[in-house]
């Protein structure tokens, strides 16, 4: 009888930690545009990793720069920066629709989004 109950508690618990692993991993683009509605200071705190790492600016640059709607602004902005990241990042940042964008490559990329959430919390 204890064996039985050792062995459902066991499996209760695998099940249960597994659980959370599966949800934390499966985070699609719809999650992490609605964590962000949930959570406004994330978009704060992605805006905070974005000035201190050049990696991440590098990634939404580069993102910013190949997509259509993004395009044409970014370039005007790089001509005006004349090279600086962190110009540019901060040029970029201060543009709603340029920001929002860069925002939302990184949330939508769980890697980027780590990286960023650990900048943060340093």
């Amino acid at each position: 009888m204890k064996k039985l109950l050792f062995i459902v508690l066991a499996v209760a618990f695998t099940t249960a930690a597994s659980a959370q692993t599966l949800s934390v991993s499966s985070a699609t683009k719809s999650d992490a545009k609605e964590m962000m509605k949930e959570n406004p200071k994330m978009n704060k705190q992605i805006s905070e990793a974005l000035m201190k790492d050049e990696g991440l600016q590098k990634e939404a640059i580069s993102y910013l720069s190949s997509n259509k709607g993004t395009k044409e602004a970014v370039s005007e902005l790089i001509k005006s920066n004349k090279g600086s990241s962190k110009g540019l990042m901060k040029a970029i940042l201060g543009d709603k629709s340029l920001s929002t964008a860069a925002i939302e490559y990184i949330s939508s990329n769980p890697k980027l989004l780590s990286k960023a959430m650990k900048l943060v919390q340093m």
